[in-house]
């Protein structure tokens, strides 16, 4: 899986300067008459991402809004041009880092602490139309699939014990495999009982868009949503249950 990012890296950078040296050279008016050549596709964004899923009961038919994660995305992302300055192919990779906590849990005296993180990286492929308001700004919206692979999603369980020591339990979403260590039998029970039986499928893609704004032709600010169209649920769960994870995202990025 790391080959194929870096293969997804490689080609978005070689594509980017590919696309540069194909471009019709184009310019903007700097006053005097004088125009100077740009080319603003390649570039860095960062941003808030909050994410929840709905599940399914495939058999009762009812659906439940479940969790809510915050946190960021950090990426390169280039625009692959179709009609100059007006439409583009989005493309580009981006490291997603999502958390929350669970409630607190009272096991006897031990009170056990929990919080949950993903890490996963997003490949958006997505068509965006500009359109300029003034010399100084545009405005854009784009909307397409976005494929995701998750690199880790792991709970964690943690306590301090009557003696002073420390102890954790770790389960992975991905393998269902569970690690303790540090806890008595009676409270490992305890925190056996919150750990879900499931296992997630680490490939993700989602169907969104975004609107947004362009200032200077350096800057960008964005806000999107996308819906999961892919049960993250695998295995024995699956079968009765559908997870879909949809996304909300406010972004700003800069342009080379």
């Amino acid at each position: 899986m790391k080959r194929l990012f870096l293969a997804a890296l490689v080609a978005l950078v070689l594509g980017g300067a590919m696309d540069v040296m194909a471009q019709p050279r184009y310019g903007r008016h700097y006053g005097f008459h004088r125009y100077e050549s740009v080319f603003k596709g390649l570039g860095m964004n960062f941003g808030y991402v909050h994410s929840s899923s709905r599940v399914r009961d495939l058999y009762l038919n009812e659906v439940d809004k479940v969790g809510g994660m915050n946190g960021f995305d950090v990426g390169l992302t280039m625009d692959f041009t179709l009609i100059p300055e007006a439409l583009y192919l989005q493309s580009g990779l981006d490291y997603v880092y999502q958390m929350d906590k669970p409630e607190t849990h009272d096991a006897g005296f031990v009170k056990l602490t929990g919080k949950n993180q993903d890490h996963y990286l997003d490949i958006p492929v997505q068509l965006k139309y500009a359109h300029p308001l003034t010399s100084k700004i545009g405005v854009f919206a784009q909307v397409g699939p976005v494929l995701s692979f998750g690199m880790s999603s792991k709970m964690t369980y943690r306590a301090r014990l009557e003696d002073g020591s420390n102890a954790q339990v770790i389960y992975n979403y991905y393998n269902g495999k569970v690690k303790a260590k540090g806890f008595s039998d009676s409270v490992e029970q305890i925190v056996n009982s919150q750990i879900p039986d499931s296992k997630f499928r680490r490939f993700d893609m989602r169907l969104g868009g975004a609107v947004g704004a362009r200032f200077f032709d350096v800057l960008e600010a964005s806000i999107g949503y996308q819906w999961g169209v892919v049960n993250k649920y695998r295995g024995d769960v699956a079968k009765d249950y559908k997870m879909r994870r949809q996304q909300l995202y406010v972004t700003l990025g800069v342009r080379f």
